[in-house]
């Protein structure tokens, strides 16, 4: 399965609300278990890039604002670390199967998912859906 970076939190974040029991409660486990391998991932790549345009201290690390933030050592590089990020964020991951028929099981379990969604869990929704059922077309030879 494909999904890119800048999805991965809210499809996350989904899969942990899913109310699902049995094997598609497995399936859903499974997944949920590698996008959060890549979140972590996703996360130190952020602070390598930033780190690289961030203001640091004498120890190397990156100086936050009061919000939690950072300030650019160079403010004329932004539109620079913004492209940065947004091709870091773009990057699409591939999430292989646990085991055989784990993205049919799931995908099905979606379809079938009795509860509604809304806002950011309905655009989540349909994300995952659209790469299990991208991910599940490629696996029929």
């Amino acid at each position: 399965m494909k999904i890119e970076n800048r999805n991965i939190p809210s499809v996350c974040q989904l899969l942990e609300g899913l109310e699902l029991a049995g094997a598609t409660s497995r399936a859903r486990t499974k997944l949920h278990a590698s996008l959060l391998v890549h979140l972590e991932a996703l996360g130190v790549s952020e602070v390598e890039l930033a780190r690289q345009y961030a203001t640091l201290d004498e120890t190397g690390e990156i100086v936050l604002d009061e919000a939690g933030g950072f300030t650019l050592k160079d403010p004329v590089q932004a539109s620079e670390f913004k492209a940065e990020h947004q091709a870091l964020m773009g990057e699409a991951v591939l999430v292989p199967e646990t085991y055989e028929n784990q993205y049919a099981i799931l995908t099905k379990a979606l379809v079938d998912y009795p509860g509604t969604f809304s806002g950011s869990d309905a655009t989540a929704y349909d994300l995952l859906s659209d790469a299990l059922e991208e991910a599940t077309v490629m696996e029929v030879p």
